[in-house]
């Protein structure tokens, strides 16, 4: 049991060793040559050598005619995706890499196309191209890598792109200007296998020469909700003791920002509320997680300084006013 044991190992290394080998493997169109020799003995006695022909040769200590093929061409490649991105929403031209490698075993060209993927995400992006290579098709030797990057918009920010909301993009590589051989194999012509196998959906099938992956973005902003509530708090009548909304009450409108858990701190935030004309503005103020951040009044519009609500953050703005 040992011994079988050892066996199987040595053929799964064998086989493992091999298969890194043909990774591109040798180059299409190299001529292979070779001959065999047979050395014999009579009766004891030794015989010339004779060596091999493709039609037979029979004359000892000739050199004989070396049998000889050509290899052909494996027409084989790979896209995968690199590193998922973080964007915000409303940016242009936001990089996303793929790496093309040509698997097979001969320079080939390879033109490369980028596409939203229809379903899976939650929004799609726009006006996507591939901006390196700079110039396509690409030309790739083989074993050869190419960092492939696409650039696309982001859309602006909306109930589907929120914070952690995500777009696939995916990215088809097409060898150019190769057609498979089919019917009978011819030892002295490159005939042309292709080896690719099934990417995504984009490329369709295996053995096409053609490959896809897919890349995603991933919106990583602010993740904010803003509630406005009103009181009224006094009125010239009743007091404080369940006043109404008469003309001469206070009105307390207050104003909330929220930033979720994990959110990105939001930058420049300013909190702005126009009072109606049948309002007069009396005071306002600023509380929450920033602190030394104030309001002010022009006009019957009340407005904050700007400041950075970062992730779990909370900021209200306290507005007083009289019903007139």
């Amino acid at each position: 049991m040992k011994t079988i044991t050892k066996t199987l190992l040595s053929v799964a290394v064998l086989a493992a060793s091999a298969s890194n080998a043909w990774a591109a493997g040798t180059t299409a169109g190299t001529p292979i040559d070779n001959t065999a020799t047979i050395s014999y003995s009579v009766g004891s006695t030794a015989q010339t050598p004779i060596a091999s022909s493709p039609t037979g040769n029979t004359t000892p200590g000739t050199a004989g005619t070396p049998t000889t093929f050509v290899v052909d061409k494996k027409v084989d490649l790979s896209v995968t995706s690199g590193t998922g991105v973080n964007v915000v929403p409303g940016t242009s031209a936001q990089s996303i890499t793929f790496t093309l490698t040509n698997e097979g075993n001969s320079t080939e060209s390879f033109n490369l196309t980028p596409s939203q993927v229809a379903a899976g995400d939650q929004f799609d992006t726009s006006n996507c191209t591939v901006t390196a290579p700079a110039t396509l098709p690409v030309s790739l030797a083989a074993d050869g890598t190419q960092t492939v990057t696409v650039q696309c918009d982001i859309p602006a920010s909306s109930a589907t792109v929120a914070n952690g909301a995500t777009s696939l993009v995916d990215l088809l590589a097409e060898a150019q200007g190769v057609t498979e051989t089919t019917g009978a194999e011819a030892p002295g012509t490159v005939d042309v296998v292709f080896a690719d196998d099934t990417g995504t959906s984009t490329d369709g099938a295996n053995r096409n020469a053609k490959h896809s992956a897919t890349n995603t973005y991933t919106v990583a902003t602010a993740d904010l909700s803003v509630t406005k509530t009103s009181a009224v708090t006094n009125d010239p009548f009743n007091g404080a003791s369940n006043p109404k909304r008469i003309p001469g009450a206070t009105i307390e409108y207050t104003i909330s920002v929220a930033n979720a858990g994990g959110a990105q701190a939001a930058d420049g935030l300013v909190i702005t509320d126009v009072l109606q004309s049948d309002l007069t503005f009396s005071s306002c103020s600023v509380s929450g997680t920033v602190a030394g951040v104030n309001c002010s009044n022009a006009a019957g519009t009340v407005t904050t300084d700007s400041f950075t609500l970062p992730a779990s953050g909370t900021q209200t703005l306290t507005i007083v006013a009289i019903v007139n």
